[in-house]
């Protein structure tokens, strides 16, 4: 999918390799984006902020709190954003007129996007949290090899996979992430680096 995104709704939930596994929700992300004012693009992601609070809130009312559960979100959702022209996108699966219509009234407007998507948002959650069972595992040793080349993962909406970061992206360190922790289809490797804890926040 080609595309600038301005934000990416975590609508995700970043995982992090540490001596112990902590969740962070990634920063609102902004690249050169040509418009005729910064206020203008100010202006227009405040609205698409407020449909995304309303689509979440349509949820469940306590959708902050519950980000993480896979059972907070519809089987036909697959993830927001805000795309390079300001507009605010719901992807979903199956029949895009139809959610269209389901999701116009549940917004109040109709000034969004659809996209079709082959996975949900609930699938790649449930992938996350397949990560998050191996990772905590009290039962995992120490010096188990993906304990150390794991570096993140994420629900990548505008992929609409779950990537996963490693410090070396290889055949047998791929397979053993397939073995051990979950082999899925909805998953994308990709190259990372593990934190430096070491370094002082900005």
């Amino acid at each position: 999918m080609n595309k600038l995104i301005i934000y990416l709704f975590f609508i995700s939930t970043l995982y992090i390799f540490s001596a112990t596994m902590c969740k962070e929700q990634p920063k609102k992300r902004e690249e050169g984006v040509i418009s005729p004012s910064a206020n203008a693009i100010h202006q227009t992601n405040q609205s698409a902020e407020k449909l995304f609070e309303r689509l979440m809130a349509s949820f469940s009312d306590d959708w902050m709190e519950r980000e993480a559960d896979p059972n907070l979100y519809p089987a036909y959702y697959g993830g927001s954003f805000i795309d390079n022209e300001g507009v605010f996108v719901i992807t979903v699966t199956g029949n895009s007129g139809e959610h269209k219509k389901q999701l116009s009234e549940v917004l109040g407007t109709d000034n969004f996007n659809i996209e079709t998507v082959q996975y949900s948002y609930r699938q790649m959650m449930e992938v996350m949290d397949k990560i998050d069972i191996f990772l905590m595992n009290s039962t995992v040793p120490e010096d188990h090899p993906l304990m150390s080349s794991f570096a993140g993962a994420y629900p990548e909406v505008t992929e609409n996979r779950v990537k996963v970061l490693l410090t070396q992206v290889d055949e047998p360190t791929i397979r053993l992430f397939r073995k051990d922790i979950i082999n899925s289809p909805l998953i994308i490797f990709e190259q990372g680096n593990l934190p430096d804890w070491n370094q002082p926040e900005q």
